[in-house]
């Protein structure tokens, strides 16, 4: 099976991107339900590619893959999730989401109620930024909670190229592109902020630098 190909679609959609797929490469993938496929989108660049997009039984297959491979490496990690309290710090504007891959669904996304939060120490993580690694795991979480409403929408993005990069114009800059896409309605819905250590935020005191990610919806 194309593991890597099942990441690659599940990080588009994530970042709501596109990935295409031919019969030959897609169709394990489709046939064990990892995958839909959506034939009114096809490739501009190759006409035997269609749209792909993965479902939640492709999302679980890639977080018990990862969570596999995890175990190998360092022991497993749970986090304290509590009720109450927090105070959410105001978003640092121009801090860029980054993290790319997804991270592994270790985190206690599933069990959260409204309101509930948790800590996620910078030395907690590999590359010791915690609000960026959460940061994609939060996109990954709300992306797994969400469904489709039946509606279109018209949204501007930023353009990318067949290796899923931003597309960079003369002057520099992204390039954007419009398109029409399904709305869809988050069943969950999380955020992710940045603390510093010592700081107080309600009654929670950062213990360290790292970030505390909340269910608000």
């Amino acid at each position: 099976m194309n593991v890597e190909l099942l990441r690659s679609i599940a990080n588009a959609n994530a970042a709501n991107s596109v990935v295409y797929v031919s019969p030959a490469d897609g169709m394990e993938l489709y046939k064990a339900g990892f995958i839909t496929v959506d034939s009114t989108k096809v490739d501009p660049n190759d006409a035997t590619k269609v749209a792909a997009n993965v479902t939640e039984a492709g999302v679980n297959q890639l977080s018990a893959l990862n969570g596999a491979a995890a175990a190998h490496t360092k022991p497993v990690h749970t986090y304290d999730v509590q009720t109450g309290g927090l105070e959410l710090p105001k978003i640092k504007r121009g801090f860029g989401k980054g993290g790319g891959g997804g991270a592994p669904t270790k985190y206690p996304f599933e069990t959260m109620e409204v309101g509930a939060w948790f800590f996620v120490a910078n030395s907690e993580v590999a590359k010791g930024n915690a609000h960026k690694t959460m940061g994609s795991a939060v996109v990954s979480a709300n992306q797994r909670f969400a469904v489709g409403t039946g509606e279109q929408e018209t949204v501007e993005r930023v353009k990318r190229g067949p290796d899923h990069k931003a597309i960079k114009g003369a002057d520099g800059k992204n390039v954007k592109e419009t398109v029409t896409q399904e709305k869809k309605k988050f069943t969950k819905k999380f955020v992710v902020r940045a603390v510093e250590a010592g700081k107080t935020y309600g009654t929670f005191t950062a213990p360290s630098d790292g970030a505390v990610i909340q269910r608000e919806a």
